[in-house]
């Protein structure tokens, strides 16, 4: 069977470099020309862009083409490879044809094109009672995933895209990045390498984040903790921001990130090994501890530089640990964690302060929360090592 030609009318133009098609399609066959790239993960490896498609919204804009006098006037816009060509109405003219490959039975891994912007748009006209509905649409031509990647971040720059989303998109190297979108590339390329690509990390397989649906713990805790402890880490390395790692730097960071939940692992090994998705037997892995740890981690690398030189190691994260091990309750008891003041008692009175304690499971994972146990695991590290005069929290 001889494929045949869809004809898309074109004008084509060049930008910045870039030559680009704009023109109509014929909307009830997009969907066989251009394929829909969802966000999939195989193994450590992040593929496509796209959310799933919205079935409600879909629906509306279906409702909407079927009613009287109903025209779509934003563009698609879609990707195709280079078996897509141009043909001029004439040799020289901007105006002609784009000549694109067509077999409605075609696989979808197979069509030549991919819908950058718009899915819910095309699958609404295909879903209508019309027999031909044309669509607006810019074409780029490019078998560069990136190029792929990049219009349709983009595109999105004022959209509310999916954690999901964000996170995958900010992981791609070699595209232009928003401010708020770059800050976020660092510490999730770290979670990346901590739960998929370093065997040896403690974290390995246990962040839930894109593809790994099974993840016990929640990637924006590691994320958070990368982030905290960032700065001291660097530090340490003689780094002075993020962008100027190099792999070998990249690599001792990692290194000891590494090290110190090895030591979680080691001086907490019962909490941990109690660890569960439900966390019914252990907030070892809840997000308020994660960020107890990170500034405790942060603490413990201060420590390390006024004593000792190079990186620290497992072992010293594990005496560092050792010093408060019998003071934290991750799976059973109750964190002593000040007093607070009793107003139905007078200022003289004995019973002036309460106890204020909380159950080990007791923590919601908020901001305060995370705040009120980290300052409380922070001052019990700082009373161990002697720092400062213990004393209680007055919680009014």
């Amino acid at each position: 069977m001889v494929m045949q030609v869809l004809k898309i009318e074109a004008i084509q133009k060049e930008v910045n470099g870039v030559t680009v098609y704009t023109g109509w399609v014929e909307g009830k066959k997009v969907r066989n020309i251009a394929k829909i790239v969802h966000i999939t993960r195989e193994g450590e490896f992040i593929q496509g862009y796209q959310r799933a498609e919205i079935p409600k919204h879909i629906g509306g804009i279906t409702d909407y083409v079927e009613s009287t006098n109903a025209t779509i006037l934003a563009n698609l816009v879609v990707g195709f490879d280079k078996t897509v060509t141009f043909e001029p109405i004439t040799e020289g003219s901007s105006f002609g044809h784009l000549l694109v490959p067509y077999d409605p039975e075609l696989p979808s891994d197979l069509l030549p094109g991919a819908i950058v912007d718009g899915q819910q748009r095309s699958g609404g006209v295909k879903n209508s009672f019309h027999e031909s509905y044309p669509l607006p649409i810019s074409v780029f031509i490019s078998e560069d995933e990136k190029d792929y990647i990049q219009q349709f971040l983009i595109l999105n720059l004022g959209r509310p895209l999916t954690n999901v989303q964000l996170n995958a998109l900010a992981l791609y190297d070699d595209i232009y990045k928003p401010p708020a979108l770059a800050e976020k590339a660092f510490p999730l390329s770290m979670c990346e390498e901590l739960g998929f690509r370093n065997h040896n990390s403690p974290l390995h397989g246990l962040i839930k984040s894109n593809g790994n649906k099974e993840g016990l713990i929640a990637e924006s805790s590691i994320t958070e903790f990368i982030s905290n402890v960032e700065r001291q880490i660097l530090s340490v390395i003689g780094v002075r921001v993020y962008q100027d790692l190099t792999s070998e730097t990249r690599s001792l960071f990692s290194k000891i990130v590494v090290n110190f939940w090895l030591a979680v692992t080691d001086v907490f090994s019962d909490d941990w090994n109690k660890k569960s998705r439900n966390m019914s037997n252990t907030y070892i892995i809840h997000g308020t501890t994660i960020i107890a740890f990170s500034l405790l981690c942060r603490h413990m690398i201060r420590e390390f530089k006024t004593s000792y030189t190079g990186i620290p190691s497992a072992e010293f994260f594990k005496g560092e640990l050792e010093i408060i091990k019998d003071h934290c309750h991750f799976s059973s008891g109750t964190w002593k964690l000040g007093i607070t003041k009793n107003d139905d008692y007078p200022e003289s009175s004995n019973d002036k302060h309460l106890s204020y304690n909380r159950r080990w499971n007791d923590f919601q994972n908020t901001t305060s929360e995370k705040q009120l146990l980290a300052t409380h695991v922070l001052k019990m590290y700082e009373n161990q090592k002697g720092y400062k005069k213990v004393y209680s929290f007055i919680f009014k």
